[in-house]
């Protein structure tokens, strides 16, 4: 990127020039085209020259070696994941999804995060995001025993990062009754106190039917209606959910949901690995937002989601990381061609699909319905990617180049409501040595076993 031509007023009006801009999934390429914003919005996408010849005072950006675009938008992310990376396993690996939450993930990782792991955690996490071009995210901290405020440690890494997210942690009655309905209420407080208008917002949280109760799903629901907040969980990430769903209540988790009248559109459902056709009809039916983790439901032997049978009934499936493997690019590229292969056929899942869940259908389901398309009047957070692949990008083959053969070190430069947090090789709102240096600390506390549960 070639930075700035002038000085001015940089957080009031900027003009960031671009080799060309892709609006949205759906856009055409608009060659040597740039963005005007004003303030934390966007105010006209057009050509170069016509935005710099009312430039006035603004700050004029020069990235006319950048292709600009919507900022990718993380579905469903867990920051604390990224201390947990290449943790040691004794013996062999926990075979089951059930056996991988009870006897690892559960007591060497989530019960013994504290405030300092999960503070950290964010910050690296925030720095990874910026440099891979994710502008919004939704974040679900799985820590039952770090007490009261980690939602406000968290929060306060993320408005020092600039970017924009939805907060929540994620409440269960897996430690008891009391420690569930504390999660519930530090989430309903934290939503309360946030509201809707700025950058980082609260949600409310519960894990899954095999961990809640009847009685506590209801209160979820009453809590989020309270705060005017959305809703999140995760819906049977394999096939154990559904299996215990049936035993314990005889219907699958979709439906023993829909019996309790909690579905509808403020829900956001992440992973929705093993459900049925009735089941993905039920959830189109009431108008479910849907995260589609394609890489960690590999990772944890999950299973393939049935994406395209819920993209055929209308819905609008997001693209998440789950904390896994944190890059966009690899992400889209799994959901490229994974379900390419279930299905076998070449035609499933369209690069430009992709592009729309990575987002504009992203930040749908996490609640920034403007996000995710460069228009006038739209958060001003877009990113700009390399002009330069091996082979030359056109309009008709920039969704296929973007999805399929760019990567996170293409990105340089990433904006914010308006605000530069990356360009020329450096996130210009933290010092993130420092930040790197602070979460290898933590790192090492959480693989030692020093953390709350230690």
């Amino acid at each position: 990127m070639r930075g700035s031509l002038s000085g001015g007023k940089a957080m009031d009006r900027r003009i960031v020039l671009g080799a060309a801009v892709l609006a949205g999934a759906d856009a055409s390429l608009r060659l040597d085209c740039g963005v005007l914003i004003e303030g934390a919005r966007i105010v006209a996408v057009g050509p170069n020259a016509q935005l710099t010849a009312h430039a006035g005072d603004a700050e004029i950006l020069d990235a006319r070696d950048l292709i600009l675009c919507p900022g990718w938008v993380n579905a469903h992310h867990h920051a604390y994941g990224l201390l947990a990376h290449g943790i040691p396993i004794a013996g062999d690996a926990p075979r089951g999804f059930d056996r991988f939450l009870s006897d690892l993930w559960w007591p060497r990782v989530e019960d013994r995060l504290d405030g300092s792991m999960i503070e950290a955690a964010m910050a690296v996490s925030c720095a990874d995001m910026i440099r891979s071009g994710f502008t919004a995210f939704c974040d679900v901290l799985e820590a039952p025993l770090a007490g009261t405020g980690v939602l406000d440690l968290e929060a306060r890494a993320v408005e020092r990062a600039g970017l924009r997210a939805a907060l929540c942690l994620e409440a269960s009655e897996r430690h008891g009754a009391e420690v569930g309905r504390q999660a519930l209420w530090e989430n309903e407080r934290f939503a309360r106190e946030r509201g809707r208008d700025g950058l980082v917002r609260g949600m409310q949280c519960l894990h899954t039917s095999f961990t809640c109760s009847e009685g506590f799903v209801r209160a979820a629901k009453e809590s989020a209606a309270r705060a005017g907040c959305d809703l999140h969980l995760h819906l049977s990430e394999s096939a154990y959910e559904p299996k215990e769903c049936l035993r314990r209540h005889g219907v699958r988790p979709v439906h023993w949901y829909d019996q309790l009248g909690f579905w509808d559109e403020t829900v956001l459902a992440s992973q929705v690995v093993a459900v049925t056709d009735d089941e993905i009809a039920r959830l189109a039916e009431r108008r479910v937002r849907i995260a589609h983790m394609p890489l960690s439901n590999c990772e944890v032997g999950g299973g393939i989601a049935p994406i395209p049978q819920m993209i055929e009934r209308g819905l609008e499936p997001g693209l998440g990381t789950d904390g896994y493997i944190n890059d966009p690019f690899e992400v889209m590229r799994g959901a490229f061609l994974l379900h390419k292969g279930a299905a076998r056929d070449a035609s499933v899942m369209p690069a430009r699909t992709v592009l729309g869940m990575a987002t504009a259908w992203g930040a749908r389901a996490i609640g920034f319905p403007e996000a995710g398309a460069l228009a006038p009047g739209h958060p001003a957070d877009l990113i700009g990617i390399d002009d330069a692949p091996g082979t030359p990008l056109t309009a008709d083959n920039v969704a296929d180049q973007l999805v399929l053969f760019r990567g996170r070190g293409d990105v340089k430069l990433t904006i914010v409501a308006g605000r530069v947090l990356f360009r020329n090789g450096v996130v210009e709102t933290m010092d993130e040595g420092a930040v790197r240096a602070a979460a290898r600390l933590e790192v090492a506390r959480l693989w030692a076993g020093r953390g709350r549960g230690g």
